[in-house]
């Protein structure tokens, strides 16, 4: 007897205006919808702001010091990234608000800064 498919078919995802890492599960669990990057930005920016206070002497930069909450969000958006990049993927222009591309550019920002 062959197991049932537990697995639940993915969205169609649009790179112009979809995050492609993941797709959100709605409250009728047999199926997931596609999450817009606008919204993304949303889900991303609470964890993305969790951040620890670096207490580490100022001349000891060898590390940098987050949240692990914060590191998960850059890591998320460093799947997007590499998914956006990877050879074959056609990304067309952005359909955004641009919040995704700001909390990416603040992330990047801030990690500068505390190695410096």
């Amino acid at each position: 007897m062959t197991p049932p498919d537990l697995t639940l078919p993915q969205p169609e995802l649009d790179p112009t205006r979809h995050w492609l890492v993941y797709a959100a599960a709605e409250r009728n669990p047999d199926r997931f919808r596609p999450i817009p990057l606008d919204e993304a930005a949303e889900r991303l920016g609470p964890a993305a702001a969790g951040g620890e206070a670096d207490t580490r002497a100022r001349s000891d930069r060898r590390f940098v010091v987050i949240s692990r909450e914060r590191a998960t969000a850059i890591a998320n958006l460093l799947d997007e990234l590499a998914l956006r990049l990877a050879p074959g993927t056609e990304v067309r222009t952005i359909q955004s608000d641009g919040s995704i591309s700001r909390l990416a550019k603040e992330l990047a920002d801030d990690m500068l800064r505390r190695s410096a």
